[in-house]
C-alpha cells in the first residue's frame, strides 16, 4: 500500500513509483496495455451484441411481415374457396334445374301424344257411330303368343293364364318378361325421379327404356339385362324408400310386363 509515501502515485488502486524523472515507464506501459486490452475485449462483446440486436431485430420484422403475408393468403383463399364454392353450387343447380326441365318436357310431349290419340280415338268412334251398325261377328280367342314357363308357379304364366282380355278381344297378348315396370307412388317428386332414371341409367344390370308420365303414377319403363337384378338395384338408390312387386297382369295393348311399386324417400326438414 502507498499510504502517505511520497515516492508512490496511486490511479483507480494502481501504484506508479515516482522516479527522479516522473512515473516508471515499465509500469505505466503495463497498465496502458492492460487498459487497451480491456477494451478490445469489451469493443467486441459490445460488437457481438449489436449482431445479435440486428438479427433479433430482423427476425421481428420478418414474423410481422410473414403474419402480414399469411393473413393476405388466408384471406384470399378464403374468398377463392368462397367464391368456387358458389360456382359449383351454381353448377348442380343448373344442372338440376336442366334435368327436371328436360323430364318436364319428355312428359309434356308425351302427354300431347296421348291426347292426339285420344283424340283420334274419338273421331273413329263417332265416325264408327255414324254409320251403319256393323255386323256382329262371333268372338274366336286368338292364340296366345307361347313363352318358356319357368316353374308352373311363374308370374308370367299366371298373368296369361288369369287374364280376361283372351275372351274380349282378338288382341295377341305380348309377353316381355325381361321389361319391367316401375310404378312411382305419390307423392311424386320430379326432381327425386330424375336422378333415379339417371342412377337407373348408370347401372350396367338394367337399361331405361321409357317414362310413361300418368297422373300421380309415373311409370319407369327398365330392361333387366342382368336376369333377377332389379330388385338388388333399386335397393342401393338413394331416392328409393320402399318397393313392392305386384302381380303382372297385361295392360291395355295386351302387353304383359313385371311390375313393382316403389315409394320415395322423404324429404328431409331442416
Amino acid at each position: 500500500m502507498a499510504g502517505n509515501n511520497p515516492n508512490i502515485f496511486n490511479i483507480n488502486d494502481n501504484e506508479f513509483n515516482i522516479i527522479p524523472k516522473g512515473l516508471d515507464p515499465e509500469q505505466v506501459k503495463s497498465f496502458v496495455g492492460k487498459l487497451i486490452e480491456e477494451n478490445g475485449s469489451l469493443t467486441a462483446e459490445l460488437s457481438k451484441l449489436k449482431e445479435q440486436a440486428e438479427h433479433l431485430e430482423s427476425l421481428k420484422r420478418l414474423a410481422d411481415t410473414t403474419i402480414i403475408e399469411a393473413d393476405k393468403l388466408a384471406a384470399t383463399l378464403k374468398e377463392e374457396a368462397i367464391t368456387k364454392a358458389k360456382e359449383e353450387s351454381d353448377s348442380l343447380l343448373a344442372k338440376a334445374e336442366e334435368k327436371a326441365k328436360k323430364v318436364y318436357e319428355q312428359i309434356y310431349r308425351q302427354l300431347n301424344t296421348l291426347k292426339q290419340q285420344v283424340n283420334n280415338l274419338d273421331k273413329d268412334f263417332d265416325f264408327n257411330t255414324e254409320g251403319e251398325k256393323p255386323a256382329i261377328e262371333p268372338v274366336i280367342p286368338a292364340a296366345v303368343k307361347e313363352t318358356p314357363v319357368r316353374a308352373k308357379d311363374d308370374f308370367m304364366a299366371k298373368a296369361v293364364a288369369n287374364s280376361d282380355i283372351m275372351e274380349s278381344t282378338t288382341q295377341e297378348l305380348v309377353i316381355r318378361d325381361k321389361e319391367i315396370e316401375l310404378e312411382i307412388l305419390p307423392p311424386v317428386d320430379a326432381v327425386k325421379i330424375t336422378k333415379i332414371m339417371d342412377q337407373l341409367e348408370n347401372a350396367s344390370e338394367v337399361e331405361v327404356v321409357e317414362l310413361i308420365p300418368r297422373p300421380n303414377h309415373p311409370v319407369i319403363i327398365v330392361y333387366e339385362n342382368k336376369p333377377n337384378s332389379l330388385l338388388d338395384v333399386l335397393k342401393k338408390l338413394s331416392m328409393v324408400g320402399k318397393v313392392n312387386e305386384i302381380p303382372a297382369s297385361p295392360n291395355g295393348s295386351g302387353i304383359v310386363r313385371r311390375k313393382y311399386e316403389i315409394s320415395l324417400v322423404a324429404s328431409v326438414v331442416k
